[in-house]
């Protein structure tokens, strides 16, 4: 990619595999990368050092994807959020939306789909 976006972004999955390969694709694409391993461990992150952007699982211990959406939003209401999900349904999309979370992520993805989401949801 050309563009060098000088946003930062939260990584936030249980998953040590998928959270380590998202944050790889996401620091060559340019971007400032930290993880977390739950939404719990977000939250703090998030209120120490906010990032630009968040992209979340929504099933994760502690807290999941949607809570911690509902939190961030409500102290940080600038802050963009991705949920990434292999289990949408109509009903997680709308609660996700009524929690102000800006857009969605469908597992599996592509380094390509997440690379287009961050540049697009930075760009709004």
């Amino acid at each position: 990619m050309d563009t060098k976006p000088e946003a930062k972004l939260l990584i936030v999955d249980d998953n040590e595999g998928v959270r380590h390969l998202v944050s790889r694709w996401l620091e060559r694409a340019g971007f400032r990368v930290e993880e977390a391993s739950d939404g719990a461990e977000a939250v703090e992150m998030v209120r120490k050092n906010p990032p630009d952007v968040i992209l979340a699982d929504i099933r994760m211990p502690k807290i999941d994807g949607i809570e911690l959406a509902r939190i961030v939003k409500s102290e940080f209401p600038g802050i963009k959020i991705i949920l990434m999900t292999a289990y949408s349904s109509p009903q997680t999309i709308a609660q996700a939306k009524r929690e102000g979370v800006d857009d969605y992520l469908e597992k599996p993805f592509t380094k390509d789909q997440v690379e287009k989401m961050a540049l697009d949801i930075i760009s709004r």
